[in-house]
């Protein structure tokens, strides 16, 4: 239980939030969530597809530089195989071997292949030198002639191991020149006669990629199957190995890729290439920050994009929210008035919404109980009208009773029985009329029915008969003092008073669904159809201004006080053949029974 308050704190003060806060905020969290999603997923993969892009864009670059370069590379080659075929070389080459005879055939050797050389790299800016070396280690050169080669034991190893190849070797760092070497052979017997070196000049290399848009973001350069650096913007590098774990990834890697690494707390994006049938690899390694700018400017837009969203859900979550509740909260202090006792105000929305029926049924509330306090306020007036009848009629019943009572004993002394009947009759009835019950059963207002008739038949004799047929469950029925006794009255006086033959009253009572209905019926002369509308017209009256005491109107509006207004009296007649009165009742009024007893 303790861990479910939380929740419920929460779900109460969900609950009593604000209309318009609550819409603001859900049209906010529905229009925000989906947007914070949508815009995170679309920047993550448009990122990807950028730094993809890259990548190709990158990659693409690296195999256009290393084309390049490869065709520098073969244009060394193809000079190789112009000198290796001259047989001008060869034979100096071979001459230099056996040993030549005079120094006037050495120097004239040397100047003869020195113009060979000079000729073939007059037209490359990218050649500084070509060397040819004689097993004799005499050296040709297209500049000065050197007395001996300058190669090391490891060159030698190298050019052994590759026999008839051009073999690349490291920078000199000193005069920025890459090495070419291969041996140079007798084309008759392919026998070695020397052995072929071409300095290329670093920046031939350096020149090629300088000028990417790559280089300007980031540094770029050659490597060597031993990882050392052939070229490099920063020529105090060229020869040395750079000490990044990265390095080994290239050299062992395929022939292309690109991977990632953090070097001094910046993420680093490498990219590598391989350059030709070389062991050469040109490597880029660009900033992630640069590498991802693109990026970063999506980044940056789709922020902005973000805010002006929310700028619009913010105005549209406000003029929706606000919309919908400031009708609502008008309708609220309205409904403060109405409980101010003001009912002449009028709630008007004019639309076919919700709201709109709302307030149209509102309207017709206010019109509904501003009649209903009218029709209260009618109904109480004529209660207080009765009941000051009721006092004036109280005024010295006692009075009445005793005169009454001295009436009947003094016809029993003066052996007079009918007089005394009629006179105790009559104060039952007043006594009836009198007592402080609101409510009396059925079978004893039947009584006082039986009494009234016994009473009127002193004066009209054996002209008037009474019939009743009341269905026995009714009997303990509670229903209103003297609600039959003004009816059958009114079938006496009106109908059977100025008739010459028999009359005849018929009182029935029966059940249907759930209401009680009783009809007084006789055959008296009936009612005119003018004087009938009349009277149906006075039966809704809601004041009884007409002086008739307790008549047909009296009986109709005490049973809608008592019942409502669905209840009452139904008048039908036919001239010449009666009338017909119907008096509807609720079958069962278990609140007005309860009241009645404890009276």
């Amino acid at each position: 239980m303790i861990r479910n308050q939380p929740v419920s704190r929460l779900r109460q003060w969900i609950l009593d939030m604000k209309i318009q806060k609550k819409l603001l905020v859900s049209f906010l969290i529905l229009n925000l969530i989906p947007l914070a999603v949508i815009g995170t997923l679309t920047y993550q993969k448009s990122r990807s597809l950028i730094q993809e892009k890259t990548n190709a864009y990158t990659t693409d670059l690296l195999t256009e530089v290393s084309k390049n370069i490869e065709f520098k590379m073969k244009e060394v080659k193809r000079l190789y195989y112009s000198l290796f075929t001259n047989k001008e070389i060869r034979d100096a080459l071979k001459k230099a071997n056996l040993g030549f005879h005079s120094q006037l055939e050495y120097l004239d050797e040397m100047n003869k292949i020195m113009l060979l050389l000079d000729g073939a790299i007059i037209d490359s800016e990218d050649v500084q030198d070509i060397r040819l070396y004689a097993l004799s280690n005499d050296v040709f050169s297209s500049g000065n002639v050197l007395k001996s080669n300058d190669m090391d034991t490891h060159d030698w190893d190298v050019l052994k191991e590759n026999e008839g190849n051009l073999v690349w070797m490291n920078t000199n760092p000193e005069q920025l020149t890459i090495t070419a070497r291969s041996s140079m052979f007798d084309v008759g017997n392919l026998k070695k006669i020397g052995y072929f070196e071409l300095h290329l000049k670093e920046d031939a290399l350096y020149s090629v990629f300088a000028q990417t848009k790559l280089n300007n973001e980031g540094e770029m350069y050659i490597i060597n199957q031993n990882g050392r650096i052939i070229s490099h913007s920063n020529k105090s590098l060229i020869n040395t190995t750079p000490d990044y774990p990265y390095i080994s990834r290239v050299l062992h890697g395929p022939e292309q890729d690109h991977t990632s690494e953090k070097i001094d707390g910046i993420n680093y994006i490498i990219t590598y290439h391989a350059i030709g049938n070389t062991d050469w690899k040109i490597v880029s390694v660009i900033p992630d920050a640069k590498y991802s700018q693109t990026s970063i400017e999506l980044k940056n837009w789709m922020f902005v994009i973000f805010i002006i969203c929310i700028v619009v859900a913010l105005l549209l979550a406000y003029f929706v929210s606000n919309s919908i509740s400031k009708p609502i909260r008008q309708l609220s202090a309205m409904m403060k008035d109405v409980e101010k006792d003001r009912f002449d105000i009028q709630f008007n929305y004019n639309s076919r919404n919700e709201i709109g029926v709302m307030s149209r049924n509102f309207n017709r509330m206010i019109d509904r109980i501003h009649h209903l306090i009218n029709t209260v306020y009618q109904e109480e007036l004529l209660k207080q009208q009765s009941q000051l009848k009721y006092l004036m009629f109280q005024i010295n019943p006692h009075f009445l009773f005793n005169t009454l009572e001295t009436i009947n004993w003094l016809a029993r002394m003066k052996n007079v029985p009918e007089v005394g009947k009629l006179s105790k009759a009559l104060g039952d009835l007043m006594r009836e009329g009198i007592k402080g019950k609101e409510y009396i059963p059925l079978d004893k207002e039947l009584d006082n029915v039986n009494k009234y008739v016994y009473i009127q038949q002193y004066r009209y004799g054996d002209k008037i008969t009474i019939s009743i047929d009341i269905d026995t469950r009714a009997l303990p029925l509670l229903v209103p003092r003297f609600i039959l006794q003004p009816l059958v009255e009114n079938a006496i006086i009106h109908g059977m008073e100025m008739k010459i033959d028999q009359g005849l009253i018929d009182i029935r009572g029966f059940f249907e669904d759930d209401l009680f209905i009783i009809t007084i019926s006789d055959n008296g002369n009936g009612i005119e159809a003018e004087r009938l509308a009349q009277i149906r017209e006075n039966l809704q009256v809601t004041v009884d201004d007409s002086g008739m005491g307790i008549g047909l109107i009296n009986v109709h509006q005490r049973v809608q006080l008592h019942y409502g207004m669905k209840f009452g009296l139904q008048i039908d007649s036919v001239v010449g053949q009666g009338t017909v009165v119907t008096l509807t009742l609720p079958r069962k009024d278990e609140k007005r029974s309860a009241d009645s007893t404890m009276k």
